[in-house]
């Protein structure tokens, strides 16, 4: 069940969709984005919700899914804007990713006996959550299952929690009250810190706290422990932590470390490596900066947030910059030394246009007129700098890099040269665009290429129909997308 026919089967008068006894599956993208969809009622003779089956619908308020089914696909109701309340069966034993992202107004739902696994982002971006009371049963929490939550107030873990993933708490800035069963034996909290059982890992620490001081007991600091804050923090480390894997908030203005740290180092409140190889994160916050020369790496996320920044002159010895790195920055202009060899995805992550400038001695990138950065050979295409309506991507490219076509508002068409043999994960992240055409070289497009693509209503593939495996490559409209011209 996954046809443009389908839709007929809404009702107008009342806005309900009456799903017919004889389907067994209703298809990815089936009823995304369907004018005046207000409830349905999901019969137990269905065994599996695809793939943005009911994404996107903004009218969508009332959700009733019956013993019987049981599978619920990715992102099946994300963006449902308006849903208020889903009741899922117990026969329900898989809860795809992202699957109520973005559903804002969503103040009821349960999790199912046969449920294991809250999946990553399942629950994200749902603004109106303001209590979770997660069920004996669940045994893991996905990374960022509850990121950006921002109303959640009070979440309650069972013992039968053994695993709670990176960031799942990041962004809940009203969480007061996090409550851990006296009997969980992985996980342990107290003042505002949320920590294994043996106190040597830290996961998360409450928003509402000015000041960290982290236990003498603690090792690793997890990610997600510090990126929820919205006002200013000072961090203290203490001797004892040897891994940080946390990025920072912005509104992170100090970090303090130990000088008997063996592995970390402050300098002017930026933390460092101890071998200054790396830097982790920049706090200063100043209009400009002038980055150490022993600096190597740019840890991701470091200068992410820095809203103050606009000149940023890089270490001349700098080989790699992290990614998610100068968004919410002022920065227009950047140079990019010789030994630059991996930029990752973070240049595509500048929110607006960005003067893109590579030394000439750089044997691994370079720039097309300012607004596309590739390798060297042209072959792969790494990031768009400039925010363009239409992009003619050079004949060389064979690669389309993850992330590299990212968060451009204006782009409405990209064209796409018949040498193009690869396009990898999330490379396509571009709201606006509606079509676009892939020619008959194409070998490979990685199964999320396109996932984030909300108005992507057509893929035009010069192959015959299933040639290139993977369709519709997690494009929301699923299969009502995908065009084979052969």
């Amino acid at each position: 069940m996954s046809a443009d026919k389908n839709l007929d089967l809404m009702d107008e008068a009342t806005g309900s969709i009456i799903i017919p006894q004889n389907v067994t599956k209703i298809g990815n993208g089936a009823f995304r984005d369907v004018e005046g969809l207000r409830s349905i009622v999901i019969p137990g003779t269905v065994k599996e919700i695809g793939e943005n089956a009911f994404s996107k619908n903004a009218t969508l308020e009332n959700v009733i899914i019956e013993e019987g089914v049981e599978k619920i696909g990715i992102q099946a109701f994300a963006q449902c804007t308006a849903l208020q309340s889903i009741k899922i069966a117990d026969s329900v034993s898989s809860i795809g990713k992202q699957c109520f992202n973005m559903c804002e107004k969503l103040v009821e739902i349960n999790f199912p006996k046969s449920l294991k696994e809250i999946s990553n982002e399942m629950l994200a971006n749902c603004y109106s959550l303001k209590e979770v009371i997660i069920p004996e049963g669940i045994e893991s929490i996905s990374p960022s299952a509850f990121i950006y939550d921002k109303n959640l107030q009070r979440v309650s873990i069972p013992a039968t929690v053994r695993n709670i993933g990176v960031q799942a708490f990041t962004g809940t800035i009203k969480l007061t009250n996090l409550e851990i069963s006296e009997n969980n034996k992985t996980y342990s909290f107290a003042n505002s810190s949320l920590m294994s059982k043996d106190g040597k890992t830290l996961y998360f620490i409450l928003a509402n706290v000015k000041e960290v001081n982290i236990p003498q007991t603690v090792e690793t600091i997890q990610s997600g422990s510090f990126e929820s804050f919205t006002q200013k923090l000072t961090v203290n480390i203490p001797e004892s932590v040897k891994v940080i894997n946390s990025k920072f908030s912005g509104n992170v203005t100090r970090i303090n470390v130990d000088e008997n740290n063996l592995n970390f180092t402050s300098v002017d409140g930026n933390l460092y490596t101890k071998n200054m190889k790396e830097i982790i994160r920049y706090t200063q916050n100043q209009q400009s900066f002038t980055m150490p020369n022993e600096v190597v790496n740019i840890r991701e996320c470091c200068f992410n947030g820095s809203s103050n920044l606009e000149d940023l002159k890089l270490s001349d010895n700098l080989e790699g910059i992290g990614g998610f790195n100068f968004s919410g920055t002022k920065i227009k202009e950047l140079y990019l030394p010789a030994k630059v060899n991996n930029i990752n995805h973070s240049i595509s992550f500048f929110r607006q246009d960005v003067e893109i400038t590579i030394s000439e001695d750089n044997p691994n990138l370079k720039t097309l007129d300012g607004t596309i950065i590739l390798s060297k050979d042209g072959k792969r295409l790494i990031a768009l700098t400039k925010d363009l309506e239409t992009y003619n991507i050079p004949n060389s490219v064979e690669i389309i890099e993850e992330y590299s076509i990212y968060s451009k508002k204006k782009i409405k068409e990209i064209i796409l040269p018949n040498s193009v043999k690869e396009i990898q994960g999330r490379a396509f992240e571009v709201e606006n665009l509606s079509r676009v055409e892939i020619l008959s070289n194409i070998q490979s497009i990685s199964g999320n290429a396109f996932s984030n693509c909300g108005s992507l209503r057509e893929i035009i593939i010069d192959k015959k129909e299933n040639e290139i495996s993977g369709a519709p490559w997690g494009c929301p409209f699923g299969l009502r997308a995908v065009f084979w011209k052969k």
